[in-house]
């Protein structure tokens, strides 16, 4: 195998010992297995055949000769000689010797299935004693006996080793898009490519789903850890050829070591956990030894975590809004909900902080359902402007979703027509059927569907045509790199013209100076929206600011008699 010579003199030093760590194991679990063959017994088809049909032939010559025997004793002979007496005597013995026959074959059936039954339990012992079915690597349970001994073996001298978790990335796309045959297939060629990297005396199991362990023997320092886990992602590199499909995976890892991290199978295997997780935090693909500072990361996420539950459960958080203009006469025709959170600890935290949180940890749709509710509630303050509430994606994929919408909007008593969900493009390209059956149900409530972000992304005509968008809005990334004649000036004018050929409304996030504001109204952009018409606010805020326009527009012989 490649790799092998690796570490030539300490894998020929611990051969030997290795080998007698892994007999333990077996040893240990063929016990439990040869208890089991007793029970079941070693019993051969033909034999049982043989045993049956010698069984039926003995009860039927039992009651053939009892029925006999009956006759000579307490029948005359000429009842005995008589031929009515012996057609009814033939006619008993056929029903007798029937029956007998036929419990002998329910009861021979029933010891088969009986039988078939500790062979299949033989089989799953077998599977739970030690090795993966699909992979035929050792499986979790005997892994973890394989972790112990080799602890047990770190303690008796000065050995190191460390421990591996590893993930496939983007298993489950690959899973669900190809099926779950060329899922199976592809665990079996992960498998036998990883084998082609190991040594001898390093092991490797599968724990589960696309989850694996490692065990590396004899690690001299941590670089070893680092050549091997390298090694590793440059084998996963080259795509997978199954059913004459390519498929890409990549792989995480985590590291642990025993003894510098820890010298329990538990703990170690919670380290490596914890440095798994933080090789996925930082893109994927990649490797991350456990540090002390993780556990005290993941125990302030835990805590974030709890702390966020209990906000959203309790109504502690809070919605601000920022005012959308007409860039025509610079009215307020809509806000934008934001969620903040107002920490204990932290003071004041944007969506940015907390939404990743809210999504990886199954908070978000619970969140998006009280920031829709508690938008569509305070909306009443301000009858004549629209609100616009951003939608998670993993939120808007809820079965339940526009439902849940609808709902809302009967409880509240808010016009759906009042109401803009902005949704990102990723939302509509990762499950592009489900967006468009949303999409049309939300719309024929009344709610305006908006495309937000667009620029940044994927900005395909084609989802611009088969989606029913009402509104998009041109991201603030070109607004903070704009000249007024450069690239970022041309993708904004090719946006609005595309926009308005295609009747939607055009707004522009981000607008901080009066040249972008008049820049973008030379364009024709419909609405503005950027620190320079107002920050986040409450909605307190937002009624007196309307109250204010509206007395602006007032004519001053109206403004006269209010006083």
């Amino acid at each position: 195998m490649a790799g092998r010579g690796q570490y030539p003199g300490r894998v020929d030093r611990t051969m030997t010992e290795r080998k007698s760590i892994m007999q333990g194991v077996a040893k240990k679990h063929s016990g439990f297995l040869s208890k089991l063959r007793l029970t079941v017994g070693h019993v051969d088809l033909p034999a049982l055949q043989i045993w049956i049909f010698a069984n039926f032939v003995s009860m039927a010559l039992i009651l053939i000769l009892g029925i006999r025997i009956g006759l000579l004793l307490f029948g005359s002979p000429a009842n005995f000689l008589s031929w009515k007496f012996l057609s009814a005597a033939l006619l008993a013995n056929a029903w007798l010797v029937a029956t007998a026959i036929l419990v002998r074959f329910l009861t021979a059936w029933m010891a088969y299935r009986v039988l078939d039954a500790l062979r299949s339990s033989e089989a799953r012992a077998r599977q739970v004693a030690g090795r993966d079915v699909l992979s035929g690597l050792p499986n979790r349970f005997l892994f973890n006996e394989l972790v112990d001994a080799e602890i047990a073996r770190c303690r008796r001298g000065r050995h190191q080793f460390a421990l591996f978790y590893l993930d496939l990335d983007h298993f489950k796309q690959a899973n669900d898009t190809f099926g779950h045959d060329v899922g199976d297939r592809l665990i079996v060629a992960f498998t036998r490519r990883l084998a082609q990297v190991l040594r001898a005396c390093d092991h490797f199991a599968r724990l589960g789903g696309d989850e694996f362990a490692l065990i590396q023997a004899d690690v001299a320092e941590p670089r070893d850890c680092a050549r091997l886990a390298q090694r590793i992602l440059d084998a996963m590199s080259v795509p997978f050829e199954i059913n004459n499909q390519q498929i890409f995976i990549g792989v995480s890892i985590g590291i642990a070591l025993c003894p510098q991290n820890a010298t329990d199978r538990q703990e170690m295997m919670r380290l490596a956990d914890l440095a798994l997780y933080r090789s996925k935090q930082a893109g994927r693909n990649r490797f991350a030894f456990f540090e002390a500072k993780m556990g005290e990361e993941l125990r302030m996420r835990q805590s974030a975590e709890d702390e966020l539950r209990a906000a959203i459960e309790n109504d502690e958080l809070q919605l601000l809004y920022q005012p959308i203009l007409s860039a025509q006469d610079g009215k307020i025709v809509c806000v934008e909900a934001l969620a903040r959170w107002q920490h204990r600890a932290y003071g004041l935290l944007s969506a940015d902080s907390f939404i990743p949180l809210a999504e990886e940890r199954g908070l978000i749709v619970a969140l998006g359902e009280w920031a829709l509710r508690r938008a569509c509630a305070e909306a009443k303050l301000w009858p004549d402007v629209k609100v616009a509430i951003n939608v998670s994606p993993i939120q808007f994929r809820q079965k339940d979703f526009v439902a849940t919408v609808n709902r809302i909007l009967t409880e509240s008593g808010t016009d759906a027509q009042r109401v803009e969900l902005e949704l990102t493009e990723g939302v509509v390209i990762a499950d592009a059927d489900l967006a468009e059956h949303a999409m049309v149900d939300l719309r024929a409530l009344g709610v305006r569907m908006v495309l937000d972000d667009f620029g940044t992304g994927y900005s395909s005509l084609i989802y611009l045509r088969r989606f029913a968008f009402d509104k998009i809005k041109i991201d603030r990334s070109f607004m903070e790199s704009m000249e007024f004649s450069g690239e970022s000036a041309i993708i904004i004018r090719s946006i609005v013209d595309l926009g308005r050929s295609l009747g939607l409304t055009v707004t522009a996030e981000g607008v901080e100076t009066e040249e972008q504001a008049r820049f973008l109204r030379t364009l024709g952009c419909d609405e503005l929206q950027g620190y320079l018409f107002g920050r986040p606010v409450t909605a307190t805020e937002i009624e007196q600011r309307l109250a204010e326009q509206r007395a602006e527009q007032m004519p001053p012989e109206a403004l006269r008699f209010i006083a």
